[in-house]
């Protein structure tokens, strides 16, 4: 019996399902297609707050923070985002309600003298409004494992390998 897996990258042939149109969030914000120019334009619009990707990289979400969702809009359709190319949750006077969020994603070198080490790669910062100030986070914790999934995980393995013997 032979099997063959196979893995891939998404592609443009993911864009464009339901999901796509269904931001990740449920207060104030709006999406677009992940498209043309659209990351810089909406760089500029959604400001303070930073867009994220998210449905396979397919589209881009941000909250609308400071600026009503029409007002998001309104900036996007005149930065040149075509209408048909945006979406968003929330009443058109409705601005975001959340005190953290992400800001724009910076690349680069970080070298820290404490450490004495170098760091390439890119990275987020994330705004907490009620103390003013900013700390390195990262938005998402796609990839990562808590120690107690893993431990558990690892005693069900354990467990089920007992039973046999």
């Amino acid at each position: 019996m032979t099997s063959t897996t196979t893995t891939a990258a998404a592609s443009s042939t993911t864009c464009g399902g339901s999901g796509q149109y269904e931001l990740p969030v449920k207060d104030a914000a709006c999406g677009i297609p992940n498209i043309k120019n659209y990351q810089s334009l909406f760089d500029d619009c959604a400001k303070p707050a930073g867009p994220r990707s998210y449905y396979h990289d397919c589209a881009l979400w941000a909250y609308a923070i400071d600026q009503s969702v029409q007002n998001l809009t309104d900036c996007l359709y005149k930065a040149g985002v075509a209408w048909e190319d945006v979406w968003c949750t929330g009443e058109t006077n409705a601005t975001a309600t959340v005190t953290s969020y992400p800001t724009a994603t910076a690349t680069g070198t970080l070298v820290t003298k404490s450490e004495e080490a170098t760091e390439t790669g890119s990275s987020t910062s994330s705004t907490a409004s009620e103390t003013g100030s900013k700390t390195n986070a990262a938005y998402s914790f796609r990839g990562r494992v808590s120690t107690k999934l893993a431990l558990g995980l690892l005693g069900l393995v354990v467990t089920g390998a007992m039973s046999w013997v």
